[in-house]
C-alpha cells in the first residue's frame, strides 16, 4: 500500500498513461482515512473513455459486472470483454467508484423516496415546461 495526496493505494493499480516517460498509477482500490474515522475502501468499477481528438471523437464505457467481476467494453451496439489491465489508460476520461461498506445499499437505504402528495411536478407542469424549451438541432 502506498499513499498519495492522503489517500492510499492498494496493490492493486492500472497505469494511467502508455505515452509518458513515468506513468501515474491510478488505483482499482481506494483507500482513505478521514479525521478519526474508520478506513473507507473503494472500488473501481465503471470508467468512461474518450477516443479521438480533443475537438471530436466518441465516447465508449468500461463496466465492471456484479455478476461474474468481468471487464465489459461498450461501444455502441458493441460490447467486448476486456481485460482488467487495459481498463485504465490515456483514453480513460471519467473514472467511477463505490465505497465498499455501501455497494450493497439502495437508495431507500439513504433517503425517503415515498412520494408526497403536493412536491414535484404534476405529468402536465412537466409537458408545458418541455414545449417551452428552445430545441436545439445539430446541423
Amino acid at each position: 500500500k502506498t499513499e498519495t495526496n492522503g489517500v492510499a493505494h492498494d496493490d492493486e493499480t492500472a497505469a494511467t498513461s502508455t505515452d509518458t516517460a513515468a506513468p501515474s498509477e491510478v488505483p482499482v482500490v481506494l483507500s482513505s482515512k478521514e479525521d478519526g474515522r474508520s478506513e473507507s475502501l473503494y472500488d473501481l468499477y465503471g470508467v468512461v473513455h474518450h477516443q479521438g481528438a480533443l475537438s471530436g471523437g466518441h465516447y465508449v464505457a468500461s463496466l465492471k459486472s456484479e455478476v461474474d467481476g468481468k471487464w465489459r467494453m461498450f461501444n455502441d451496439a458493441q460490447v467486448y470483454e476486456v481485460n482488467s489491465r487495459d481498463i485504465v489508460d490515456s483514453s480513460a476520461y471519467i473514472l467511477f467508484y463505490v465505497r465498499r461498506d455501501v455497494r450493497n445499499a439502495h437508495l431507500e437505504d439513504f433517503w425517503d423516496i415515498n412520494t408526497r402528495e403536493g412536491e414535484g411536478l404534476t405529468e402536465e407542469e412537466v409537458q408545458r415546461l418541455m414545449s417551452e424549451r428552445e430545441r436545439c438541432s445539430i446541423s
